[in-house]
Order: C-alpha cells, then sequence, then structure tokens
C-alpha cells in the first residue's frame, strides 16, 4: 500500500509540473474624450465601481476590430454617444505592471461631432460634462486618462 500512495504521489507531482502556466494576452483597449464645442467640457460617465467617481467612457477591443471601430461601438454603448465623425487620435498608451511586463495597449481618440442618444445599452451609468480642471481632477488615479486629457484640445 506504501508504493501505491508513493506512486500516486508522483504522478500527481508530475502533474502539476506538466501544467503550463497560461499567458494572458495583452489587453487592446481603447477610450473617448467626447467634447462639447459649445461649452467646452468633456463628458463623463458615473463609475460602476466607485460610487461618486466618474471616468472617460472606455472599452475593451472586440476581436477583428481596429481602435477606430472598438471606440465607436464603445462611446454607443457606455456613454449613448453616436460619433458622425472621429477626430484625432490623442494618445496610443502602452501600460506595464510593476515588473514592466507590457500588460495593455490604449488608443484613446477625441471626438467633437457627435449625437447624444436617449437610450443606450448603459443606460444606468450617469453622463456628466466637465470642464478640463474637473475632468482632470476626476482622473487623479488614472493615469492614462490624465495623460490623454492634456493632449486633447479641451486643455485649450
Amino acid at each position: 500500500m506504501t508504493v501505491t500512495l508513493l506512486s500516486d504521489a508522483a504522478q500527481v507531482g508530475t502533474a502539476v509540473v506538466a501544467e503550463k502556466k497560461v499567458k494572458k494576452p495583452i489587453r487592446q483597449a481603447v477610450g473617448g474624450i467626447v467634447i462639447d464645442t459649445k461649452t467646452n467640457k468633456a463628458l463623463m460617465l458615473s463609475s460602476r465601481k466607485e460610487e461618486g467617481a466618474y471616468r472617460l467612457p472606455r472599452g475593451n477591443c472586440d476581436e477583428n476590430e481596429t481602435p477606430e471601430q472598438a471606440v465607436v461601438r464603445v462611446l454607443h454603448d457606455e456613454a449613448g454617444v453616436k460619433v458622425e465623425t472621429l477626430g484625432s487620435r490623442v494618445g496610443t498608451y502602452t501600460e506595464a505592471n510593476k515588473k514592466g511586463k507590457i500588460v495593455g495597449h490604449h488608443w484613446i481618440f477625441e471626438v467633437t461631432d457627435h449625437v447624444l442618444l436617449d437610450s443606450w445599452p448603459a443606460l444606468d451609468r450617469k453622463r456628466v460634462w466637465l470642464t478640463f480642471e474637473e475632468a482632470i481632477a476626476a482622473c487623479a488615479d488614472r493615469h492614462i486618462s490624465r495623460l490623454a486629457l492634456n493632449n486633447s484640445t479641451l486643455r485649450q
């Protein structure tokens, strides 16, 4: 019986060694800085995770979707914004973890030609218009969002 237990233990040990750590794919994400040119304010959404916090609309790219296609979809689904004309890309950012390993690529676009919809998939999220200073303050803990806002025409 002792031999059987050792044999079982050896098989379990072999199985553990044989398992490979599955690599996480690098995140491909987009975001939008939707600007009301009449008031020079940016559209932000209530955070799903933090009550009272506001975030730029953002989301992941779907498979086989370009960043340009993804941001149009994300702005519709998350913020109820129909993009008439996609503006310039205000930044392409690479995200790394604490060890320096790349974990994400982010493309942020500016949109000034848009229509706000009355109904959209994430209707539970509140939309607010913030000045540049207010948007920067709302993104105090979001490095990529702050960089993008600083590169946008909203800053002018």
